[in-house]
């Protein structure tokens, strides 16, 4: 059984918006129902990672879903929820991805027949510099990928490896960063999400989101 978590914790500050980026409506809907109601028609365990404040707000919303309280970060948001799941395998999705496709969640449960942990991810477009030592290094954009949610993992591997991180003090950006850390011989797959699965993050990104909706 799989098991999911969506990540609603966060503040959006970077949104500009009075309240959390998450609870900003796109044709007559708050954005994290969209991912909610896709997760919603596979029948999976579901955790809403939330913020305390939203709680009453949410609360008609998540009345067939389980939710936990976030944390100061997303690490701990994500251990939090992590604590809660009971299936095999765990889904761990930002919320601010609106836009994720059956397509995309259709392969990842597929693929983990074959992997203990599997990264979604994004082509990168642009050309990448490193500036090290005060020097420009242009890195070949053909190895380079752009990591993106949902990230899928066993749950005793999430669980073991957010539990080392945390008593080690550590912080991580994204899941399957931990797996790659502690398990370094884990063989991780891969599954290129939608292009319309960017993070919503800048008020700019939330009207391209509201045009790609209409």
């Amino acid at each position: 059984m799989f098991s999911v978590i969506l990540l609603m914790a966060g503040v959006g500050s970077r949104m500009n918006a009075s309240k959390n980026k998450i609870l900003l409506e796109a044709n007559g809907k708050m954005l994290f129902q969209y991912p909610l109601e896709l997760f919603k028609k596979y029948n999976s365990e579901i955790i809403c990672v939330i913020n305390k404040n939203d709680e009453e707000l949410l609360k008609p919303y998540l009345s067939d879903v389980k939710y936990v309280y976030g944390g100061e970060t997303r690490g701990e948001s994500v251990f939090n929820g992590l604590k809660a799941t009971t299936g095999d395998y765990v889904l761990i999705h930002d919320s601010a991805r609106v836009l994720i496709d059956a397509n995309t969640i259709d392969n990842i449960i597929d693929m983990s027949n074959k992997y203990d942990a599997i990264l979604t991810y994004h082509k990168v477009k642009d050309t990448i510099k490193e500036i090290k030592d005060n020097k420009l290094i242009t890195l070949n954009r053909d190895n380079l990928i752009a990591a993106s949610t949902p990230q899928c993992g066993k749950r005793l591997l999430l669980l073991d490896s957010y539990t080392k991180a945390f008593n080690d003090k550590k912080v991580f950006t994204d899941d399957i960063s931990l797996i790659e850390y502690y398990y370094p011989n884990i063989e991780i797959g891969l599954v290129l999400s939608n292009e319309e699965s960017f993070k919503v993050t800048t008020p700019m990104d939330y009207t391209l989101l509201k045009e790609l909706i209409k």
